[in-house]
């Protein structure tokens, strides 16, 4: 039996200026879609996020196109997938939605294709890039700088408030009092560089508080979605006399994106998701910490350069979905966790470098993660609103926010 694969990205967060505007932009063209299949361009995990937005609003006459010619034949859940040229011959009367990130190539097809925009197809592309650099470049003074990935920038699916714990704390803490540079699985070298460059500038924040996970890693730093190159060329652009060594790194994720294209799960089979799962818990939380992983120096690096200019630094380790990770592991995945961590001060102490620790490893419960099963750091709202507590109640954070 011909069995067809499951090409669905088994999401339960998403990126909460995504979430906006997808629901936005849903609502403003549903008129357009009434009546039409719907057919999204885009195969991947913003295109199931667009699924899921799109069900939501009760459409259900939906295919997948995509350039990936081994995934034509296959399914997202139940709506299959074909080929632009396959979709533009089997389904009338039809609208292509674009699913957002990245998508300047899907549009070129489509135009090449004698299609209209705003008739034939509409782009669902928002730029997380200009809102990070917009943040990068806006004028702070004794504020809290915050680097960190998605703990800081996704919320549930499942969330009615969709507040990510960035905004919670800018709403916390005061908008000009707490700039907040947050990016999916940005790497611990990108973070250096962009620090090094504020501080060259004249920024001079109070307190950093810095997200630690990649450094758990020892191939995150060439993982397609820590590169980022992008939006590392872009704060190139806007640094005023950027070093050398951040312009040579703008080079180097953009030769890393392009070298390394692989996949963030194993595999699409349905029957293999739980050793999808299984195995990301393992490579981002029990490899074996090594001091000279990438994230571990750049991390020293990063804590040298502060402790050089007199700025605390928090170093913050989100919540692990432990439940998970036992569910997996069995009872020890605690203990194997910690030991981990335990290596990384053992690393910094040796140079006697000065740092705080916020730990908030265990203190959600899996009813407070973005699903029971997730296997990252994203949390629901009522979880969000006990991680700000606690990063409130920190005590380099009370002492500047008093």
């Amino acid at each position: 039996m011909n069995t067809k694969t499951n090409f669905a990205w088994p999401v339960t967060a998403i990126n909460a200026t995504i979430h906006k505007h997808l629901i936005d932009k849903t609502e403003s063209i549903k008129g357009l879609l009434e009546g039409k299949k719907i057919i999204i361009f885009g195969a991947g995990i913003r295109g199931c996020f667009l699924l899921h937005i799109l069900e939501q609003f009760g459409f259900s006459n939906i295919a997948f196109c995509d350039s990936n010619s081994e995934k034509h034949g296959q399914l997202i859940n139940r709506y299959d997938i074909v080929s632009l040229d396959k979709a533009l011959q089997l389904y009338s009367p039809k609208i292509f939605l674009v699913s957002p990130e990245n998508s300047g190539s899907m549009n070129q097809q489509l135009i090449a294709a004698g299609l209209t925009e705003g008739i034939d197809w509409i782009s669902f592309d928002i730029s997380l890039y200009d809102t990070y650099v917009e943040d990068y470049l806006r004028p702070a003074t004794d504020h809290m700088l915050v680097f960190g990935d998605c703990a800081f920038s996704h919320v549930s699916l499942a969330d009615a408030v969709t507040d990510s714990l960035g905004k919670m704390m800018k709403s916390q803490f005061g908008e000009d009092r707490c700039k907040i540079l947050a990016m999916h699985g940005i790497g611990q070298q990108a973070d250096y560089h962009i620090l090094r460059a504020l501080l060259d500038s004249g920024e001079k924040p109070l307190l950093l508080l810095l997200l630690v996970m990649e450094v758990l890693t020892p191939k995150a730093h060439l993982m397609p979605r820590t590169q980022h190159p992008a939006l590392i060329k872009k704060l190139v652009d806007v640094t005023e006399n950027p070093r050398d060594d951040f312009r040579e790194y703008a080079k180097i994720a953009e030769e890393r994106f392009n070298r390394f294209q692989v996949e963030s799960f194993a595999s699409f089979n349905a029957n293999d998701n739980e050793q999808n799962e299984k195995l990301f818990m393992k490579m981002n939380y029990l490899f074996k910490i090594r001091e000279e992983t990438e994230g571990v120096v750049f991390l020293k690096n990063t804590i040298r350069m502060l402790n050089d200019a007199g700025i605390p630094i928090v170093l913050y380790i989100p919540p692990v979905n432990y439940m998970q990770g036992e569910k997996f592991f069995g009872a020890g995945f605690k203990d194997r966790y910690m030991d981990n961590f335990a290596k990384l001060y053992g690393f910094l102490n040796s140079e006697r470098l000065e740092y705080n620790v916020a730990d908030a490893s265990f203190l959600l419960t899996d009813s407070e993660f973005a699903a029971a099963n997730t296997i990252d750091e994203t949390s629901n709202y009522e979880g969000r609103k006990k991680l700000l507590k606690f990063i409130e109640e920190n005590r380099q954070v009370k002492r500047l926010f008093g």
